[in-house]
């Protein structure tokens, strides 16, 4: 059902940035890009009473498409999805089929550099030895983009992923991670 809900979001994203393209102001209208994702992650694991935390780091690449809206002046504020392309690691979980939606309001500094807060819902596939549990949290972090040319950008986000707690085989596992995100895009 949650991965419903991200081709919902998908699916409305690229419907509604389809129907205008009309190249407004930078970061309106439908976008796409990749981005290479380093995380610093840890997993709290307890074990009857016996609290354990396990870190490590973790790259992969990260599909993102959003739809940005003007909000009156220099405001734009976004909507979109992600979804990780690999499997990766989470301290003492490995994650699979993470996504995320998210809500993204934003400042145009000037024509071409946007600065800009995200919330977001996330979901991921947490496995350990014994089994899987799906985990989903929120995700709050703020980043810039800035456009290259008409159409294409750059982008650079740090955010903080904190998902709820959940048991595995008996297991309790609260992953949390910091990430760094780099990546290129291309708007409609």
């Amino acid at each position: 059902m949650k991965k419903s809900m991200l081709l919902a979001v998908l699916t409305v994203c690229t419907f509604t940035g389809m129907s205008a393209f009309s190249q407004g102001k930078n970061f309106e209208e439908f976008s796409i890009a990749l981005n290479a994702n380093s995380s610093s992650t840890n997993t709290e694991r307890n074990t009857s009473g016996l609290v354990e935390n396990f870190g490590e780091d973790s790259q992969n690449f990260v599909l993102q498409a959003a739809y940005g809206l003007p909000m009156g002046g220099n405001g734009i504020f976004s909507y979109g999805g992600t979804y990780t392309l690999a499997d990766f690691n989470v301290g003492a979980l490995k994650g699979r089929d993470r996504y995320s939606v998210y809500l993204e309001p934003g400042w145009m500094v000037d024509g071409t550099t946007l600065v800009y807060g995200k919330a977001s819902y996330l979901n991921m596939k947490g496995e350990s030895g014994t089994g899987s549990a799906n985990f989903d949290g929120l995700g709050y972090g703020v980043g810039v983009r800035m456009a290259v040319g008409k159409t294409a950008f750059w982008q650079f986000e740090l955010s903080q992923s904190d998902y709820n707690a959940k048991s595995i085989s008996g297991v309790g596992y609260k992953p949390t991670s910091f990430n760094r995100t780099l990546g290129i895009g291309y708007r409609f």
